[in-house]
C-alpha cells in the first residue's frame, strides 16, 4: 500500500506518524487510516478471491515481477481464530484515530 504524495519530499523537513497494530505475533504498518480500512476489508473476507492479476495496458511487468501488500502476509493471519483477532484489532485501530487518541 504504498503512499503517494510524500515521495518527492524531504522526511527530515516534515514530521510522519506511523501506526503500528501489533497481533498475533504480527506487526503492521500504516501510514493513514486508509491502509488500515484497506487491511480491514482484506481481513473481514473469510474467503479470499483469486489473486491472479489479468494481464492489460495497466500491468506491464511479468508475472514475478509484481506482489501486492497482502501476498506478503505471513498465511497464518488467515487462519480463521487470528484473523478475527486481527479484523478486532484493525477496528480497534480505527476507533481509536476516529477518536483522536491516534492521529
Amino acid at each position: 500500500m504504498p503512499e503517494t504524495g510524500r515521495h518527492g519530499r524531504a522526511p527530515s523537513l516534515e514530521p510522519h506518524r506511523v501506526i503500528f497494530v501489533r497481533v498475533a505475533g504480527f506487526t503492521f504498518e500504516f501510514h493513514n487510516s486508509e491502509q488500515i480500512q484497506a487491511c480491514l476489508e482484506y481481513f473481514n473476507r473469510k474467503l479470499q478471491p483469486s489473486s491472479r492479476i489479468p494481464m492489460n495496458a495497466e500491468h506491464s511487468f511479468s508475472h514475478w515481477e509484481a506482489q501486492r501488500w497482502f501476498e506478503r502476509l505471513p498465511l497464518y493471519l488467515r487462519e480463521e481464530p487470528k484473523r478475527v483477532k486481527v479484523v478486532e484489532a484493525l477496528r480497534e485501530a480505527l476507533r481509536q484515530i476516529e477518536a483522536g487518541i491516534l492521529k
